[in-house]
């Protein structure tokens, strides 16, 4: 059976250590360690990661009571060094400890219990069994979380028998275990867990609510502590200068600053649509006295939208009965609409036809729109359309 470091010292992460066995599985080698720190997956924390002599483990799991390391290849020697990946392992134990004294909170202030805990690479959730969380409330829990992690309560680690669990305030006792590790937060809570933890409250660091979503009847709550936060921090901190220095504004006042912009980008959006929807009559009122024949305009525009060309295509089909093919390189997007007196019916030809262009899309009758990775087919597919399908799509 492997002697786990992780339970009795969460903050080892380099030691020595013989090899006691090794299976080739399907390309991978599982190895077993007569000691090891590498926590495996298990209670919503994540395996440990790191090497052993040198060689990546790339996961870590639990077999009754051994633990599995996967590696690529084998170590060729028995005694090995082996080295946990230490941002890892300390972002993981202070997310745990930060996720039993978070949920200890809301469970202390408002009777909400945790449903289930998850914690990756990029977020760290608990699941609140209640429908909704007011700002209100999630200020207090934040503020009372983090007076814990002020006093440096000490969190404690011990093992009890299973028929001892009734002297302790467990919120939920795990079956089928003779012996339970208790985790407890000095005065707080006592929790069953086989995770690995922080020896005191402030050794969680600094925790924030990030966001809360609605998730199965549920509040999902979406938290980062300590080493994460900081690392979260400062790439936001670095983001809020850069605006700051490109909008030359203190960054207290980029909420007034973007506010101007967008209230400015609106007015000016308005003009432009406006002054747009002349221009765009004038050359709808060009493309028709010069393609007068044929059932088609159409055109390749390198300058506009395929929105501002389905404004150009409205000019046209209220003026007259062809139907409009448009190319927008900006975009590699075409547009066929007509308004509705034609027999062609716009969604079959892309659906029929443009995955031989390697184009793809949809539409309806009087109206579809396709992309195109290659602007070269896409004039390829405009010329089959205006050259070969002037009545083989009809409408059903």
């Amino acid at each position: 059976m492997t002697n786990k470091l992780y339970y009795t010292d969460p903050f080892i992460y380099q030691w020595k250590t013989e090899i006691t066995a090794s299976e080739n599985k399907n390309g991978t080698w599982e190895i077993t360690l007569k000691d090891t720190a590498f926590y495996p997956e298990g209670g919503g924390q994540p395996c440990d990661l790191g090497t052993i002599d040198g060689i990546e483990v790339l996961a870590v799991r639990k077999e009754q009571d051994e633990v599995i390391h996967i590696l690529n290849e084998k170590p060729n020697r028995t005694l090995v060094n082996c080295s946990l990946n230490k941002e890892r392992r300390i972002e993981h134990t202070q997310h745990h400890s930060g996720q039993h004294l978070l949920s200890a909170v809301c469970v202390e202030l408002y009777d909400i219990g945790t449903v289930s805990f998850h914690l990756s690479n990029d977020t760290a959730t608990i699941d609140l069994n209640t429908p909704s969380l007011s700002r209100q409330q999630l200020l207090n829990i934040e503020a009372r979380v983090n007076d814990y992690i002020y006093e440096n309560r000490k969190i404690n680690v011990f093992y009890i028998n299973t028929n001892e669990a009734s002297k302790y305030a467990l919120r939920k006792v795990p079956s089928g275990h003779e012996q339970l590790r208790i985790v407890q937060i000095e005065g707080i809570e006592y929790n069953a867990c086989g995770g690995t933890h922080v020896q005191t409250t402030s050794q969680i660091g600094l925790l924030k609510l990030m966001k809360t979503e609605k998730h199965r009847g549920h509040v999902r709550l979406f938290f980062s502590c300590g080493m994460r936060l900081l690392k979260d921090y400062s790439k936001k901190n670095e983001w809020v200068s850069s605006i700051a220095n490109r909008l030359s504004s203190p960054p207290e006042k980029l909420p007034e600053k973007i506010e101007k912009l967008l209230s400015d980008n609106k007015e000016a959006s308005q003009k432009y649509n406006a002054l747009f929807e002349e221009l765009s009559y004038e050359i709808a009122q060009k493309l028709l006295s010069e393609q007068e024949d044929g059932p088609f305009i159409s055109t390749i525009f390198d300058q506009y939208s395929i929105k501002e060309l389905e404004i150009i295509a409205r000019n046209i089909t209220n003026q007259s009965d062809k139907t409009v093919v448009f190319a927008s390189t900006l975009e590699n997007k075409i547009l066929l609409l007509h308004n509705g007196t034609s027999p062609l019916h716009c969604g079959q030809i892309i659906k029929n036809h443009a995955a031989a262009f390697s184009g793809k899309g949809g539409g309806d009758a009087k109206k579809a729109q396709a992309f195109f990775s290659d602007i070269e087919q896409l004039k390829q597919f405009i010329e089959f359309v205006t050259t070969n399908l002037v009545q083989a799509e009809k409408i059903e």
